[in-house]
């Protein structure tokens, strides 16, 4: 028997196995809205289920379960399901919280749908239904609500009335009064000036965006009423409302109309406004007061050298929170730490912040006003900082952007970031709004992208006193979608000290009297030009040069000027204590910026026109060797015969090599200079960036090279980058000329003399015409009247003239002046050009080398023959000339007058005999780089100057100074090859 009930038993189980598992799994389905009023949808089936109306269940108001009905109460309810309901008598009512039955105090009221509820207390009554204990009474009860008191929602309980003034049954009378925000009651005569209309709440940016405000819709009336009633907190809340419309004042309803008539500090009648307006056109009085009596120092160890700023700090709602020390986070919405305000260190932060900072701190805004704390013999004193707000707008205009104080409107208070003015109210069906916002995103966001606090120092007696510091706020906005994409916003602030000064008048009149002296010298250049040139009269030519000459002089006459007033400037503000001269404005700084760009742009001009001189002059390289009879014996020729057999010797032809050696060496120092530009380079990045020298361009007037970590962001003044740059060049650059040219040139090497001295050696003189009638010579003859030999008889000559054995080098006999300026007459010229015009080329094309290999082409045999026989007949032309061989050409050698020197021009004019005029020793380096040295060195100086100005980068500086340095001497370097190979009839080939 028990096998059998155990057989059954599992043959259930796995009957209902089989059958129930796929029901689990396909199961029938019923959409919610099919179900029926006295049904709920059953989260577990899926399926409607009916709340059982005998058991006395209906559906929850929510829908979601069954709860007792009218007529019953809630008898039980353990956490199951659904509440187990007891239906109360017929003359009883279910109690507000459905737990029991309650007798009505009055007679029963029959609903349509068969419920039954008491009729109601009247709207003054509550109905009470239990005792104080909690116990349920016999019979529910109506209860007069006392007086400020009325029944609540649900009517079980008297609250006390919120509206404000408390009329009689709580109630606002519509005829004479508003209801403002539900709970204030305000006479209509109040709100006259801030009607309940579109215009009243909407704020127009000024970017033109106009935004129908929720802030302003909840808060400006009732605000505007509180301060007529002189409330404080409402009055600096309404205050801020004008600061959020950047104080437009211009249509009714504004909340700056308060302050329309009490734009000036506050007096007694008004006492409960904020002062918020400075009186129209006060600005200029405002910020000439000398009311702050403390007198500031420049000197780092002194008290007055901190200026001590304290910040009152407001809430929206008008709330002080008090005052406190100035700090970053309440001037600026950068990140950073802050350190003191020193008197006359310029501070500057820039930054960018993300959209969303804004908004975290818009949501909450806080308003500021500024103030300087001083003290005035044992008190202590603030005195109330104006601040100037860009976007403030006066109709179409925006007085506050422009140059002319007195169109100035100052105000006192600012913010940093607003995200609550910009949410926008929610439009009703039918059109009108409504005062419940739509988001909390708001349309627009504005923030303060510029601060920049600007202190005057007064001069005079008054120095080291300040007049009222000027904050100037510029706001900017972003939309809702740069705040979607959390858009990148730049920030700005800037602390700034200026001070009367007469820099910008210095430098026009340096500029102006250099200018004039500068083309004056100019046209006595063009003077010596057009005499030096031949040139009978002024032409186009001579008016070009002076164009020309005028451009570097004035190019250096602007460069001096501007360099001159920045180190003057720049010494003083660092090595005061009592400030006497602080750094100059923007406009000054323009200034220089400006004159350092045209004296750069015309140093270029001069640069170009001195290359193109220097590799366009004429240049003969005269070998004074003759041929010697040779003294080796007789060589027997193939025929049997003698190469003596005629009895006559064999001449010695002269080798070109001594020539060739001499044009290299000149090729060599075409582009020498008198210093090592990559030496200042090194030296300098040196000083500047790892000494730490690169510091003293901060505009701090302090002297060291230890910087407070707080003024290391102080903004790159132009001014003393620029005297920085200057004084450390050219400190370096005296320092290495002084040792070049005092030492090393003078007791070790220099290359210009060893030039002069090779030539003496080769047997070659330099002839150079620079200009039509006017050049250089070398004197080049060997005194020992060969250099064509061997080793063994060079170094006897050399030691015959250690030992005083022989005569001397110059060109003059028992003289050493071997250099000369010359002026040669126009029959010389004349000569010159004519045994040089045969040539149209001095060479042929030829390769670089001179393997066979690499050469592309050779040049023709008659070109070669023309410029041999033109070599010859030159150098026999010039030998004559300088030996006093040609009747009708001639010269004497005489020194320059002292104004000769001085204006560097020949008074003589005589066109048949010229003149060699002895010189210093080197003038003719006037056509190399080294003669050249103070146009080279100023435009290296101007070039880094303009550089570092335009990228305030000292390192970048100097690597393009250095680069464009090296271009030039490229292009020299080839153009000046190119002409040595033309002029001196040298194939280029041996040019190394």
């Amino acid at each position: 028997m028990f096998k059998f009930v155990r057989l059954v038993v599992l043959s259930l189980i796995v009957s209902f196995i089989r059958f129930a598992a796929p029901a689990g799994e396909a199961i029938s389905y019923q959409e919610p809205k099919k179900c029926k009023t006295n049904e709920i949808y059953d989260s577990v089936s899926l399926r409607c289920s009916p709340c059982e109306a005998q058991k006395g269940l209906v559906v929850s108001d929510d829908g979601r379960t069954c709860v007792c009905g009218p007529r019953f109460k809630t008898a039980k309810w353990d956490g199951a399901v659904f509440p187990q309901c007891e239906r109360c008598a017929g003359n009883q009512v279910v109690t507000a919280d459905g737990l029991d039955c309650v007798t009505c105090p009055k007679k029963l009221q029959i609903q349509y749908n068969d419920s039954v509820t008491c009729l109601p207390c009247s709207s003054s009554e509550i109905r009470v239904e239990r005792g104080p204990s909690g116990s349920l009474s016999s019979h529910a009860h109506c209860i007069q609500c006392a007086a400020n008191f009325v029944p609540s929602s649900d009517r079980q309980s008297c609250v006390k009335c919120r509206m404000i003034p408390a009329f009689e049954n709580c109630s606002c009378p519509q005829f004479s009064h508003e209801l403002v925000n539900k709970v204030f009651c305000v006479p209509k005569t109040q709100l006259v000036d801030f009607p309940d209309d579109r215009l009243t709440y909407t704020i127009e940016y000024p970017s033109g965006i106009k935004v129908d405000s929720t802030y302003m819709r909840n808060h400006l009336r009732l605000a505007a009423y509180q301060c007529k009633m002189k409330n404080h907190t409402a009055c600096q809340a309404v205050a801020n409302m004008c600061v959020l419309t950047m104080f437009h004042d211009g249509y009714r309803g504004s909340p700056c109309n308060f302050f329309r008539d009490a734009k000036h500090i506050p007096t007694s009648e008004i006492s409960h406004l904020p002062w918020l307006f400075y009186g129209e056109g006060d600005a200029q009085t405002v910020l000439s007061r000398k009311k702050i009596m403390t007198s500031y120092s420049l000197d780092s160890s002194s008290k007055n050298n901190i200026m001590n700023l304290t910040i009152a700090k407001f809430s929206l709602n008008g709330q002080l929170l008090g005052l406190a020390p100035a700090n970053l986070d309440l001037l600026s919405l950068c990140p950073g730490s802050w350190g003191t305000v020193k008197f006359g260190a310029h501070y500057r932060q820039n930054c960018v912040v993300p959209a969303s900072l804004l908004l975290s701190v818009g949501q909450q805004p806080q308003f500021f006003e500024l103030y300087l704390q001083y003290w005035d013999k044992s008190d202590s004193m603030l005195y109330a900082i104006p601040v100037l707000t860009l976007n403030l707008k006066d109709g179409s205009r925006f007085p506050n952007k422009e140059t002319d104080k007195a169109g100035w409107q100052l105000v006192r208070r600012y913010f940093l970031a607003d995200a609550i003015s910009g949410v926008r109210s929610k439009p009703e069906t039918d059109g009108s709004t409504m005062e419940t916002e739509d988001t909390k995103v708001p349309s627009v966001i504005q923030y303060a992208k510029s601060l920049s606090l600007r202190v005057k120092v007064q001069s005079g007696n008054d120095r080291g006193r300040v007049y009222p510091p000027l904050l100037v706020v510029d706001y900017a906005e972003i939309s809702a979608e740069a705040l979607q994409t959390n858009l990148m916003v730049p920030i700005e602030f800037s602390i700034s000290f200026e001070m009367d000064n007469r820099v910008a008048h210095s430098i026009e009149v340096a500029i102006i009297v250099l200018s004039v002296l500068s083309i004056v010298w100019a046209g006595i250049q063009t003077l010596s030009y057009s005499r030096r040139a031949g040139k009978v009269g002024v032409d186009l030519a001579s008016l070009f040069r002076l164009v020309l000459l005028a451009c570097g002089r004035l190019s250096d006459s602007f460069f001096i000027s501007v360099a001159g007033a920045a180190t003057h400037t720049f010494l003083f503000y660092k090595g005061q204590s009592v400030p006497h001269m602080l750094l100059p404005g923007p406009y000054e700084e323009y200034l220089i910026f400006t004159y350092v760009i045209v004296a750069f742009s015309l140093k270029i001009i001069e640069i170009a026109h001195m290359i193109w001189h220097q590799i366009s002059i004429d240049i003969f390289l005269m070998d004074w060797e003759r041929p010697r009879a040779s003294g080796s014996l007789p060589r027997p020729q193939a025929n049997g015969t003698s190469s003596h057999a005629n009895g006559v010797l064999e001449s010695q032809k002269v080798s070109i090599w001594r020539t060739y050696f001499i044009a290299n060496e000149w090729n060599e120092i075409q582009t020498l200079r008198k210093t090592s530009l990559s030496m200042q380079l090194l030296v300098l990045l040196l000083c500047l960036k790892v000494f730490g020298w690169e510091q003293w361009a901060l505009p701090i007037p302090d002297s060291s090279f230890t910087i407070p970590g707080s003024m290391e962001t102080a903004p790159p003044n132009i001014l003393c980058r620029f005297a920085v740059g200057v004084l450390v060049y050219l400190g370096i650059y005296i320092l290495q000329w002084l040792f070049l040219i005092g030492l090393y040139e003078r007791f070790i090497k220099s290359f210009v003399q060893d030039f002069v001295d090779v030539c003496s050696m080769a047997n070659v003189s330099v002839f150079i015409l620079s200009l039509e009638n006017f050049g250089y010579y070398i004197h080049g003859r060997s005194v020992h009247g060969f250099a064509d030999t061997d080793m063994q008889t060079m170094l006897g000559q050399l030691q015959r003239e250690e030992d005083d054995l022989v005569g001397h080098r110059g060109l003059l006999p028992a003289t050493e002046q071997q250099t000369f300026q010359m002026m040669i007459p126009s029959q010389l010229r004349a000569c010159y050009r004519k045994v040089m015009a045969p040539l149209t080329l001095s060479i042929a094309p030829s390769s670089k080398r001179l393997s066979s290999i690499t050469a592309q082409r050779k040049p023709l045999s008659s070109t070669v023959d023309r410029s041999v026989q033109a070599y010859h007949s030159m150098n026999k032309l010039l030998a004559a000339f300088l030996e006093h061989a040609l009747k009708d050409l001639d010269y004497e050698v005489r020194s320059k007058l002292f104004l000769e020197s001085v204006l560097d021009m020949e008074f003589a004019q005589n066109q048949d005999k010229g003149v060699l005029y002895v010189d210093n020793g080197h003038s003719f380096d006037s056509v190399l780089f080294y003669g050249n040295e103070w146009t080279l060195l100023t435009f290296d100086l101007m070039l880094f100057s303009f550089v570092d100005l335009l990228c305030s980068d000292y390192l970048l500086a100097a690597i393009v100074t250095g680069l464009v340095a090296q271009v030039i001497v490229f292009l020299r370097k080839v153009g000046g090859r190119k002409n040595l190979a033309k002029k001196t009839l040298i194939d280029e080939r041996f040019l190394i």
